[in-house]
C-alpha cells in the first residue's frame, strides 16, 4: 500500500514536471517565432535602415512600398509584445533564476544576428574607439572628418562632433576595438559589431543578476517570491533593452549596470566601505554619460540622514568629484572639451519629446519659423525640468519624503529619471530611457502595500517600453516623408513625441485617480 502510494506521488511529480515544461517551451518558443519575426521584418528595404555589417549605399523606396513595410514591423512589434506580456503572466510559477538568464541570453542571441541598426550609433562607439586607439586622438575633442581616409567613415552619420560620451566609454569601447583588431584584424567590421552586441548583452544579463540579488534584500515580505520572478522575468525579456542592448548596442545598457552596482553596494551595507564603493561606480557612470549627475544628490540625500552622517557625506562627495576629476584630466584639453556644447544638437534640438510635438504643432498652425520654435519649446522644457527637479530635492530634504531607506532613494531616483526623460531631454531617443526600466524594476518590489500603485505602475513600464521601441516606426521612409493633409508642412513623424509620453501619462494619470479614489473609501470604511 505504501509503495502505491509513492508510485502515485512520484507519477504526479513527474506529470507536473512534464506540464511545467510544456508550458516553459510553449511560451519560449513563442518568444522566439515573434523575435525572429521581427528580426525578419527590420531589413526589408521599405523601411531604410542602415545595414549592421556593409555601407548603404540602397534608392529610397517608394511611398507604398515604405508605409506596407512600417505596418508590417508595427505588427511584428505588437504580437511581440503581446507574447511577452503573456508569458510574463503564465511563468511567474514556473521558472527559476537559471530560466531566466538562460532565455534571456538566446533571446539576445536572435537579437545579436538582426543584420540592420535602427540607429547609427555604433558606427560612432566603433569610430571614436578607432581614433582613440589606431590614430592617438582625442575622441572627446576631436571631430570623425579629421581621419575621413579611415575605411569606416562612410558609416557614420555625425562626422562633425566629438565624442559625446565620457572617459569611461572611451576607455570600455578601446578595449573593445584594441580586441577586435587582435583577434579579426583592423577592417573586420562585421566582427567588432558583433563584439560590441555581445557586450550589450552581457552588460544586460549582468544588470539582470543585480536585480535578481537586490531584490531578495529589498522586499518588505520575504515571502513574494512571484513578484521577485515576474519583475526580474520582465527586465531581462523587455524587448525594449533587448533590442538596445543587442541590436543598436547603445552604452546606456553598461550605464544602468554602472548604476545598479553603485546600488549593489548600498543595499549590501558594509559602512563606510559600501559608500565608497556606491560613489565609485556613480562616479563612473557620470564619465560615460553626464547624465547620471542627476542621481547623485539622491545618494547624498540619503546619506545625510545616516549615522555618521557629516563624514559620510563628506568621504562620497570628495570620492565622487575626485574620480570625475581624474578621468577627465587627461582629455581636458585646455578646455577644449568644452566645445562639445556648442556643436551637441541635444543642446538646442528637439526630437522624441512633448517639447517636439507641440513645437512642430505650433509651427504648422502658426505658420511661424520652425527653428525660433523650435529654441523656445527646448527651453521651456528645459526649465520645467529644472523646476521640478528642485522641487523633487527639496522634498528630499526638507519634508516627510526623506530618504530614509534604499528603498526612498530608488523611488527618488526613478521620479528624478522619468522627468529627465519626460522634460530634462527635449532630444530625446529611446535609449535614454533604459536606466529608468532598470529603477522601475527594483522600486516595483517594495510597492507591495498598494496593489493600485503596483498595478498602475506596471500597465505603465509596459505600454512605454512599447511605444518607445514602435517610435521607431516613424523613422521610415514613408512616414517621415508623408504630410498630414489637414496641416501644413507637419510630417506625421512629428507625431513620435506624443506616441511615445501621451499614453503612459493617461495611465499613469489614471492610476494615481483611482488610488485616491480607493483610499477614500477605504478612510470611509
Amino acid at each position: 500500500m505504501v509503495m502505491l502510494k509513492a508510485q502515485e506521488i512520484a507519477n504526479n511529480n513527474t506529470c507536473v514536471k512534464r506540464w511545467r515544461s510544456l508550458v516553459l517551451y510553449r511560451w519560449f518558443g513563442a518568444m522566439l517565432t515573434a523575435w525572429c519575426l521581427v528580426a525578419l521584418v527590420l531589413p526589408l528595404r521599405g523601411l531604410f535602415f542602415s545595414p549592421a555589417f556593409q555601407p548603404s549605399h540602397h534608392v529610397p523606396p517608394s511611398g507604398g512600398e515604405s508605409w506596407f513595410a512600417t505596418l508590417l514591423l508595427l505588427s511584428a512589434l505588437v504580437l511581440l509584445f503581446y507574447c511577452y506580456l503573456l508569458a510574463l503572466r503564465s511563468l511567474s510559477s514556473y521558472i527559476t533564476v537559471r530560466f531566466i538568464i538562460v532565455s534571456g541570453t538566446l533571446l539576445g542571441g536572435i537579437c545579436i544576428l538582426i543584420p540592420v541598426v535602427t540607429s547609427p550609433d555604433l558606427f560612432s562607439y566603433i569610430f571614436y574607439a578607432r581614433m582613440a586607439t589606431l590614430y592617438h586622438l582625442n575622441p572627446l575633442v576631436t571631430a570623425p572628418f579629421v581621419v575621413a581616409k579611415d575605411p569606416l567613415y562612410s558609416y557614420l552619420y555625425w562626422k562633425d562632433q566629438p565624442s559625446a560620451y565620457g572617459p569611461t566609454w572611451i576607455a570600455l569601447s578601446s578595449l573593445l576595438q584594441a580586441l577586435s583588431d587582435l583577434l579579426f584584424g583592423a577592417k573586420n567590421l562585421f566582427a567588432t559589431v558583433l563584439l560590441f552586441r555581445l557586450f550589450g548583452l552581457l552588460s544586460h544579463l549582468c544588470s539582470t543578476w543585480l536585480i535578481w540579488s537586490m531584490s531578495g534584500h529589498l522586499q518588505v515580505s520575504r515571502s513574494s517570491t512571484r513578484l521577485r520572478i515576474i519583475a526580474t522575468l520582465a527586465f531581462v525579456w523587455n524587448p525594449l533593452l533587448l533590442f538596445e542592448a543587442c541590436v543598436n548596442a547603445h552604452n546606456d545598457t553598461v550605464l544602468l549596470l554602472l548604476i545598479l552596482l553603485s546600488l549593489w553596494f548600498l543595499v549590501h551595507q558594509n559602512m563606510p566601505r559600501s559608500y565608497a564603493f556606491a560613489a565609485l561606480f556613480l562616479a563612473f557612470a557620470t564619465c560615460l554619460k553626464v547624465n547620471a549627475a542627476l542621481l547623485f544628490p539622491g545618494l547624498l540625500f540619503f546619506l545625510w540622514q545616516q549615522p555618521r552622517r557629516k563624514q559620510a557625506v563628506s568621504l562620497v562627495a570628495l570620492l565622487y568629484c575626485g574620480t570625475v576629476f581624474v578621468l577627465y584630466a587627461p582629455f581636458w584639453h585646455n578646455g577644449a572639451i568644452l566645445h562639445l556644447l556648442s556643436v551637441n544638437p541635444g543642446a538646442y534640438r528637439n526630437i522624441n519629446s512633448l517639447a517636439d510635438f507641440f513645437g512642430q504643432l505650433l509651427a504648422s498652425l502658426t505658420q511661424v519659423n520652425s527653428v525660433q520654435i523650435e529654441r523656445v519649446t527646448h527651453m521651456l522644457s528645459v526649465v520645467c525640468f529644472a523646476l521640478m527637479y528642485i522641487l523633487l530635492c527639496w522634498h528630499a530634504l526638507f519634508t516627510s519624503h526623506r530618504l530614509y531607506t534604499i528603498a526612498q532613494l530608488l523611488e527618488w531616483m526613478m521620479r528624478a529619471w522619468f522627468l529627465y526623460c519626460l522634460l530634462g531631454a527635449p532630444w530625446f531617443w529611446p535609449w535614454y530611457a533604459v536606466t529608468l526600466f532598470g529603477l522601475l524594476a527594483l522600486v516595483q518590489m517594495n510597492r507591495q502595500k498598494s496593489r493600485w500603485t503596483n498595478r498602475s505602475t506596471g500597465n505603465a513600464t509596459y505600454i512605454l517600453a512599447f511605444c518607445l521601441l514602435s517610435s521607431y516606426c516613424f523613422f521610415s521612409w514613408g512616414v517621415y516623408n508623408s504630410f498630414a493633409p489637414w496641416l501644413i508642412e507637419f510630417r506625421w513623424a512629428y507625431l513620435r513625441g506624443a506616441w511615445v509620453w501621451l499614453p503612459v501619462l493617461l495611465v499613469v494619470c489614471f492610476g494615481q485617480c483611482k488610488k485616491n479614489t480607493h483610499d477614500v473609501i477605504a478612510r470611509k470604511e
